[in-house]
């Protein structure tokens, strides 16, 4: 109960904050004294059953479950003693004073116990363009013991006596610096210990299993497979009478190195995601995407005549009276050169709007952009040469250029459909059945992993970064989870059929996902807050672990039909991995957030909903206290709705609450 009454507050807050914005939310809810009584209650309750229930018999539940006491006694002593304030210097200047924040949002001016020089301000673009990799404030710190200097930047903090600095933002002119200061001199470590013993005990407890985990694998007739496997994962007729450029010197250019997204790339890039955007589809009625790009600037009148534009919304075709599949330019103007999308906006503008209102806006700017893209096209201001001195070599290149032509959607149908047709055909070639789908799992797998290290190499970081690249993840993780389970489950035909298909539909389904929705798939440079090793091993263990969830939803429905005691405990054994994944990822993704804005916690609205997911994934472990979780049809359809907070922590937050953490943008 008092698990259900966490859940619920924090999910109401989480709506509270998109109504009526942060600083209401921190003050009445988050900062508010039974908020923290809630958490205290909650405290208390799981010391009493770690006093009653036993757990002492098992050393790493034992452990777990202190580590979250611990945790959370470390949060209330950085709730009760800890400051955090904002220092602004201007180039030259010292200073002592700075301005404190109190929990409730108050501001109030404090002294520090020296004193702070901003020598000088500087900010690193990646190399040939104007994009920001880093920010760097260097610091004098003047103290009874003497004079220091230190250069903080992005996720590189400066600590003197307990007070921590850290680069915030800066001046408009570049000759000033905002730094967050805190000074938290007990919270931070006892969370620590908390978040040090929850993950060790953790990982033991998946290598050297709890009974009950070997019950389940005798269920199973497992092995050490999935626990090791797990540790693993951490670590042109057309246009006969239109001025086409020639194929070949199409080619030639698609080399060329530009600045496009903040990066430097090979025109390629920019010609397929142009092409793309405006037609559709990566080539044009025979034309290449470079031959596209680069014969537009040749007859802009010719091309304003010819069909480029590919609408999706049926109403706004109804509405400028376009009946074909592509619209021309001209389409787009009245005979007195008036702008129909102005027109449409303004009225729409005035108007009461529905859902249908929306959607219509909503595609009036898109083709917008896509309009604005063909006139920056036409005029030569969409290219920008690259005019660097150290440019990528030529293996890189032809790297990008690979990549860009790989058939990823066609990849993701592909799955989909061998997961509908492997059970008829390991039925038909029962002898080979399973040597049939380990080798198209071990081809898939193959694939997505080759994908996978290529969009690293060519970023130059690992592509974990937008919700494009963390979608693509997890149908990596789940194919290779796949793979993984079925071998395992090699002697036992029904279930190694049911999380194949399972595996294959969720890896299919989600990438198909990546690529249909509106996330792009363009690689950019990384923001320099993201220029951290805790990227990583946070976002990776995190999306494995709504891979295992996602994999636990899909059997459970099928235990529903089926009723099978093994599916239900397999279910029960990859709660294991996947709730210690989720956890351990969310709280290196707390030390990573006190690496990078000085707070471990901050009560974002994907921070939360994470939370809430995890403690809604605790509770099918407590079958002692909670008996009716025993039951194989309430476990069923109790993993099947606890997947909605999955869906919800990264869809619902990301386009429908917002915060730091949201893709919605991306």
């Amino acid at each position: 109960m008092i698990v259900a009454a966490v859940v619920i507050v924090m999910a109401i807050a989480t709506i509270v904050e998109k109504i009526h914005g942060t600083t209401f939310v921190s003050t009445k809810i988050y900062s508010t004294w039974w908020f923290s009584a809630i958490w205290g209650i909650l405290a208390i309750a799981s010391i009493a059953r770690i006093i009653t229930s036993g757990m002492q018999k098992t050393l790493t539940v034992l452990t777990l479950h202190i580590s979250f006491v611990v945790i959370l006694a470390g949060a209330l002593t950085t709730h009760l003693t800890s400051k955090k304030g904002y220092l602004h210097l201007r180039c030259g200047e010292t200073a002592r004073l700075y301005t404190e924040q109190s929990s409730n949002g108050d501001m109030r001016t404090a002294t520090l116990p020296f004193s702070v020089k901003l020598n000088d301000f500087n900010i690193k673009n990646y190399e040939g363009t104007t994009t920001h990799s880093d920010y760097a404030s260097h610091l004098t710190f003047s103290t009874d013991g003497g004079s220091t200097n230190k250069t903080v930047s992005m996720n590189n903090i400066a600590v003197v006596e307990g007070y921590r600095f850290y680069q915030t933002s800066f001046d408009r002119d570049m000759k000033g610096s905002i730094l967050t200061v805190t000074y938290d001199p007990y919270g931070t470590g006892i969370t620590y210990i908390g978040y040090g013993l929850l993950i060790v005990s953790a990982i033991l407890l998946l290598v050297l299993r709890t009974p009950r985990i070997k019950q389940l694998y005798r269920q199973l007739n497992g092995s050490r497979v999935l626990a090791i496997g797990c540790l693993v994962l951490m670590t042109a007729i057309t246009f006969a009478k239109t001025p086409v450029m020639a194929r070949e010197d199409a080619e030639k250019a698609e080399r060329k190195l530009i600045v496009y997204n903040g990066r430097v790339c090979p025109l390629n890039t920019l010609a397929h995601d142009f092409c793309l955007k405006i037609t559709g589809k990566t080539s044009y009625k025979g034309l290449s995407a470079e031959q596209l790009l680069l014969s537009l600037p040749m007859a802009p009148e010719e091309w304003s005549e010819k069909p480029l534009l590919k609408i999706k919304n049926k109403a706004l075709k109804e509405r400028l009276g376009i009946k074909t599949d592509l619209a021309c330019i001209k389409d787009f103007y009245e005979n007195d050169g008036r702008y129909k999308l102005d027109i449409l906006l303004n009225e729409q503008m005035n108007k009461a709007e529905d859902d249908q209102d929306k959607k219509l806006v909503r595609s009036i700017y898109d083709v917008d952009e896509q309009i604005s893209l063909v006139n920056a096209a036409v005029t030569g201001k969409l290219i920008e040469p690259y005019k660097g001195n150290n440019p990528p070599s030529e293996t890189h290149i032809s790297a990008e250029i690979l990549y860009n032509q790989l058939p990823l959607t066609v990849v993701g149908a592909f799955m989909i459909l061998i997961g509908i047709l492997i059970i008829v055909i390991a039925e038909i070639i029962r002898k080979k059945g399973f040597a049939v789908k380990l080798g198209i799992l071990l081809i898939i797998s193959a694939f997505q992993l080759a994908v996978f290290i290529l969009r690293w190499y060519i970023s130059g970081n690992i592509p974990l970064s937008n919700g494009y690249e963390t979608m693509a993840f997890v149908s990596l993780s789940t194919s290779l989870l796949t793979l993984l389970a079925i071998w395992m489950l090699r002697k036992q035909t029904f279930v190694c059929n049911t999380v194949t298909i399972g595996g294959l539909m969720i890896a299919g389904l989600t990438l198909l996902v990546a690529h249909l929705s509106e996330m792009s798939p363009q690689i950019t440079s990384l923001m320099p807050v993201l220029h951290s090793p805790w990227l990583t091993t946070h976002v990776s263990l995190i999306m494995i672990s709504y891979s295992l969830f996602a994999f636990m939803a899909v059997i459970a429905g099928v235990d529903l039909v089926k009723k099978d005691t093994r599916l239900d405990a397999l279910n029960r054994l990859m709660l294991y991995p996947a709730e210690i994944f989720l956890t351990i990822g969310i709280f290196l993704g707390a030390i990573w957030a006190n690496q990078s804005w000085g707070t471990y916690w901050s009560w974002d609205p994907k921070e939360v909903w994470a939370l809430i997911s995890m403690l809604i994934y605790c509770i099918p472990f407590h079958t002692e206290s909670l008996p009716f979780m025993k039951k194989a049809k309430v476990m069923d359809w109790y993993l099947i709705m606890a997947f909605l907070s999955i869906l919800m922590t990264y869809f619902g937050v990301n386009y429908l609450l917002g915060g730091m953490h949201s893709y919605a943008g991306n």
